[in-house]
């Protein structure tokens, strides 16, 4: 049965509708554990401004020239994955936080690149030519009145387009995305707003690969909508501190395989912790931190945080966590998801393809790929 973005939404928010009833207790706290130092392999060093969000977009054909998406006071500025070479930017707008999805499948998907523009209150969404890797602007970003704790983007396996998600104390808003072109404008189309009551604590959200909507507390507690848990009790409450962001590490289905493999990744910004959970029974699996290198500084405390499991090349084969940090010189700071594996003793994870199998001739899945981004249209390079 093929089921559409649309589809995929509305029975989320059924799920989420129906999980909002009453609240179970608080769960103790978890007792802390001494997390494991992995060495910084790579940084984007000397940002203008404290990193505010940062995420990953994978290159259509070659991995290494993928691109770590870095968002701040001084705009919204993509970096080469493979040498840190800035590729574009976007000045101008006051950029809180960044998110990556993609339209359509295969290395003919669309990037699609959300941040939210503080000064205006409004999501701007942008392009990533998958050739040149620059941004272009795409019309269609929704208006959030007061103060935005979060926001995510993603979709289901086999869906088409992506689906926004906003987080603001005791909402949480989902808005609906499909591409459109306007007078031979490239833009998107936010196709109506829904809004689900959730507990006043919810701090961030993530998007798993299946499209569950995944939310952290600032108590720590993580909560995964499902219809057999809900939101009555937290999925998880394996973090000690709190859940100041969150990243999925989860691969689709492999060949003769029916489950999906992962983690998910939770980071302490007051700490630079991130804790590993897995994402099926919520237990906690460690926990780690940055360290320093011969020539990269670590992390002691975090100002943003990102993780994508795609293969970006080299030693990011199987993805990469980042961690953005303050101070005099904000930066980002990297470490490959081989060396969280390897830390904690878990099986490395087979590279994830956030954008999806191009669907064959002989495949009953999806065979639309779309392009919202016009052939004509000026890339944006700053």
């Amino acid at each position: 049965m093929r089921m559409t973005g649309q589809a995929i939404v509305a029975l989320g928010v059924f799920l989420l509708a129906t999980a909002c009833g009453e609240r179970a207790d608080p769960q103790p706290e978890p007792e802390p554990v001494a997390p494991v130092g992995v060495p910084a392999s790579d940084a984007v060093p000397d940002l203008v401004a404290v990193p505010t969000g940062v995420d990953f977009w994978t290159h259509p054909n070659v991995a290494f020239n993928s691109l770590v998406l870095v968002a701040g006071p001084q705009g919204l500025i993509s970096y080469n994955i493979e040498d840190g070479a800035e590729v574009s930017r976007i000045p101008g707008v006051d950029s809180f936080g960044v998110a990556v999805s993609y339209i359509g499948f295969g290395p003919a998907a669309a990037g699609l690149t959300a941040t939210f523009d503080r000064t205006d209150g409004a999501f701007r969404f942008y392009g990533i030519d998958n050739g040149s890797r620059l941004f272009i602007t795409l019309s269609g970003g929704p208006e959030i009145r007061g103060a935005l704790r979060d926001f995510c983007m993603g979709r289901a396996i086999g869906v088409v387009d992506p689906t926004l998600f906003a987080v603001q104390k005791g909402e949480l808003h989902i808005f609906n995305i499909t591409p459109n072109m306007n007078g031979g404008v490239a833009g998107l189309s936010v196709n109506g707003r829904t809004t689900i009551d959730i507990p006043d604590d919810i701090a961030t959200c993530a998007v798993d690969v299946d499209g569950v909507v995944i939310l952290g507390a600032e108590t720590g507690e993580i909560y995964r909508f499902d219809s057999e848990d809900g939101l009555a009790s937290p999925f998880s409450r394996a973090v000690s501190g709190g859940a100041d962001s969150l990243a999925v590490l989860a691969t689709a289905p492999q060949a003769n395989e029916t489950s999906v493999q992962g983690f998910i990744a939770a980071a302490d910004y007051e700490t630079g912790v991130v804790t590993i959970v897995d994402r099926q029974d919520g237990q906690r699996l460690g926990a780690v931190t940055i360290v320093p290198s011969a020539e990269v500084d670590g992390v002691s405390s975090a100002a943003a945080f990102g993780a994508s499991g795609a293969n970006l090349g080299g030693l990011y084969r199987n993805g990469a966590v980042a961690l953005g940090v303050d101070g005099d010189t904000p930066a980002i700071r990297l470490i490959p998801a081989n060396g969280v594996a390897n830390g904690l003793d878990l099986p490395p994870l087979p590279p994830a393809n956030p954008r999806g199998a191009a669907a064959t001739p002989e495949s009953d899945g999806p065979d639309l790929i779309i392009d919202p981004i016009a052939p004509n249209l000026e890339a944006e390079d700053g």
